[in-house]
């Protein structure tokens, strides 16, 4: 008796899979392990990038105009006590952290923007 076929699955061409290398240069990033403890202060950064902003209040919050839209009110508010650096927007932009902060400033992707703040490049 002979035993049964197995059907093979098809080999990938390449096409639609992730390549480590594309023409040589890696496609995929890696980030540091310990890359949320080397991100910048978030008071400092966030006293960078927006103008304006208020007085740390006895929460840890500040208030500023948002530069994710065109906004002349305090509509952004900003936990810089957090090492996080949580903020949210009442004129719609969302909330996030301060990666998502970079990543929506910058127009970056995570790991672009998680490199940015930390320096390395892309």
């Amino acid at each position: 008796m002979s035993s049964p076929q197995t059907r093979q699955r098809p080999g990938r061409t390449g096409r639609g899979c992730r390549n480590t290398f594309e023409f040589g240069k890696p496609t995929t990033v890696h980030l540091p392990s310990n890359w949320r403890d080397r991100l910048p202060d978030p008071d400092l950064y966030y006293r960078g990038h927006v103008i304006g902003l208020s007085q740390l209040d006895a929460t840890g919050w500040v208030h500023g105009a948002c530069p994710l839209h065109d906004d002349c009110n305090e509509s952004l508010s900003i936990h810089v006590a957090d090492k996080r650096g949580g903020w949210r927007c009442t004129g719609g932009c969302g909330a996030g952290d301060m990666v998502a902060f970079h990543e929506r400033l910058r127009e970056m992707s995570f790991t672009a923007a998680v490199r940015d703040l930390l320096g390395l490049g892309s």
